[in-house]
């Protein structure tokens, strides 16, 4: 039987019907995107800025200054963590996001906006890449059809890649779904050799590795599977078509890969968060959250249209190995990669370091397509009309108990539409000693209460820190912050100095983040005082009920920042430092830092400086006025900037590159 036999079964439809039908499912896309995203925000000039977004705004400004500014794509970063090389290897799944900001914003849009553009692109590529590749699988347009739409019902209503768009997981979504297209395309391209389906494929995929670098582990063991499948069936002209991939697809990549390797050697281990485990596939299965939230999300773990795709593409894998169907070898290899990386990649080093449940996203994904092909087959079969009352009967009890759980998904994602219920304490008594058991929250019936998970504008709260740092910080000190997010969003919105944002970034340089030391900042007393010294801390702000704050020999508490818990408490508590705050270690004068470029005046030409900021290699005297050295320092294996004597009393560094 060929490829797209099955495909022909039963009638098709006129196209007239099929173009309604395709413009009403888009139509909803569309509708379902400005839901989610409403415009009023995404066509903001600020950044959709929340969680990640945050992280990725300071990746994506640095950047772009620096294209701006050297035409490089990384720049030496004095504002975070006392100085480091950003845009080399932890923003390694922002690089597409940064060059698309750089091209629109150089077009005239605002960066705000071009920034939130791309988020934008992410949603609405979605039903058009799910189409176009079960097309190039061969599904018929009806089938190919039903897989766009099984994959928009994932997008919106799957709790992990619902989970991944609302905290800025942006780019890793999008690569969810866009590494089943260079498959398709060189499946197809294998088949008939055809010359625009090599280019599309290498354009699509050197654009997925810039999106994001694990497009590479979701595409090359299906692709290589399948170019080893046909090695000696094909002709010369379709090895070079297949190499031509690959190189260019290295070559597009080249610019970061060759700075992430030349840096390489200040990478920690990343296998922190996504790691799940074979429990997994349970609580996946019955769609709960897992003992960990930062393995499967925090937001409630909906997986019902996960599971018809997965459970079709079962189906449809088990006929097309019988049939030895082309199809199934790519697909094959594709699911089992990543639902093997998925619930056992927790068990390996190697996959740690990838954040192994991550793969889920690609993996439902692709599961759309021989998904959709079995729910086609099954409503066109003939055997289905031959079945007996009885087995109607129980598939239409099936059903009946299918679509609630499909309409709770949906409908956990419109809670403006669901009822808002009463505590049960407040709907009935509760006996006094139950109520610790119980809980105070717990609703009598239904749904709980629950935040809309869409985008805001920036919270007050941010707004109102920021305001105090440029009204109040000038530059000759730092500012520790413990909650990362709020770490991120400073180190992009305002001109002051971080010592915070992502806690478990992958880089040395996080030593200077006293909260990668310890989540309290729980250090004694005197190793404290010289943490707050060695890094120029002037300013501390925090979350309240941190052990940090019982240091009152240490910090001057300048009051709260609001909102204010039902205690009075407000989020942000600052405080002022009571050490000494400067930037020289050895000597004295005045440091003026920007990106790239520190500039030294007022010191003493007979003595060596040594200045509070990380050393790099690239670092460099403008003019060869004088060297650049590396000064150990205790608990941080970068160290810091050493000029030794003599040299003048001005002079800059700059960022040699």
């Amino acid at each position: 039987m060929s490829p797209n036999e099955e495909a022909k079964r039963g009638p098709t439809p006129g196209r007239l019907a099929f173009a309604i039908t395709f413009a009403v499912v888009m139509i909803v896309h569309i509708l379902l995107t400005f839901y989610v995203e409403r415009p009023g925000v995404i066509f903001s000039s600020d950044p959709i800025s929340w969680l990640d977004f945050d992280t990725h705004i300071e990746q994506v400004w640095r950047v772009t200054e620096a294209l701006d500014g050297w035409g490089k794509s990384w720049a030496y970063d004095h504002q975070l963590l006392a100085g480091h090389p950003n845009g080399i290897i932890f923003n390694a799944d922002n690089k597409g996001w940064e060059l698309w900001t750089f091209a629109l914003w150089k077009l005239g849009l605002p960066r705000g906006l071009a920034f939130n553009m791309f988020i934008l692109l992410s949603h609405l590529l979605v039903p058009w890449v799910v189409f176009a590749s079960a097309r190039l699988f061969r599904l018929d347009r009806w089938a190919a059809l039903l897989a766009m739409t099984l994959g928009m019902s994932i997008w919106f209503f799957d709790g992990f890649p619902r989970w991944c768009t609302w905290i800025g997981m942006t780019s890793w979504a999008m690569a969810g779904y866009l590494s089943i297209l260079p498959i398709a395309l060189l499946y197809r391209f294998l088949d008939d050799g055809k010359a625009w389906r090599a280019a599309a494929c290498a354009v699509v995929l050197a654009a997925g590795h810039l999106v994001h670098p694990y497009t590479f582990a979701v595409t090359a063991l299906p692709m290589l599977a399948m170019y080893v499948r046909s090695f000696k069936q094909i002709s010369i002209r379709r090895h070079v078509g297949v190499w031509s991939i690959a190189a260019f697809t290295v070559a597009a990549n080249a610019y970061w890969l060759i700075v992430a390797l030349r840096f390489w050697h200040y990478i920690l281990d990343s296998g922190y968060c996504f790691q799940g485990g074979v429990g997994y596939l349970l609580t996946d299965y019955l769609g709960l959250i897992g003992a960990d939230p930062l393995v499967s999300g925090v937001l409630s773990n909906r997986t019902a249209f996960r599971l018809i795709g997965i459970l079709g593409s079962i189906v449809t894998l088990y006929f097309w190995k019988k049939k030895r169907d082309d199809r199934f070898l790519p697909f094959a290899v594709a699911l089992g990669a990543t639902f093997a990386v998925t619930y056992l990649g927790n068990y390996v080093w190697l996959t740690k370091q990838v954040q192994p449940y991550r793969f889920i996203l690609p993996a439902i994904f692709l599961a759309v397509i021989p998904g959709a092909s079995f729910l086609a087959r099954a409503v066109r079969s003939e055997s289905l009309r031959r079945l007996p009352r009885l087995a109607y009967v129980v598939m239409g009890i099936m059903l009946f108990v299918t679509v609630p759980a499909l309409a709770r998904d949906v409908l956990y994602f419109f809670p403006g539409v669901l009822p808002s219920l009463k505590p049960l304490h407040e709907v009935m008594p509760v006996p006094t000693g139950d109520q610790e058991a119980l809980g105070e929250d717990i609703p009598g019936a239904g749904f709980h209460k629950q935040m809309d998970f869409r985008h805001e504008p920036h919270y007050q709260d941010m707004n109102d820190v920021t305001r105090f740092l440029i009204e109040n910080d000038d530059g000759q000190g730092r500012v520790l912050v413990e909650w990362y997010v709020l770490g991120e969003h400073l180190a992009w919105r305002t001109k002051s100095q971080i010592l915070g944002g992502f806690h478990e970034r992958n880089l040395m340089h996080t030593a200077a983040d006293l909260f990668r030391r310890d989540e309290e900042g729980d250090l004694p007393t005197e190793e404290l005082r010289r943490y707050f010294e060695d890094y120029a801390v002037k300013w501390v702000i925090m979350t309240p009920r941190k052990r940090l704050e019982d240091n009152t020999d240490l910090l001057e508490p300048l009051g709260g920042i609001p909102p204010y818990d039902d205690e009075g408490i407000p989020r942000h508590r600052v405080y002022k430092t009571k050490v000494p705050v400067t930037f020289f270690a050895a000597n004295d004068g005045r440091v003026e830092a920007s990106m790239n470029r520190l500039e030294v005046t007022g010191t003493r030409p007979d003595e060596d400086v040594v200045l509070r900021y990380h050393w790099l290699e690239t670092l460099v005297c403008e003019d060869d006025a004088c060297v650049v050295e590396r000064e150990p320092i205790d608990h941080d294996p970068v160290g810091f900037i050493r000029v030794p004597a003599p040299h003048p009393s001005n002079f800059v560094i700059i960022n040699g590159y």
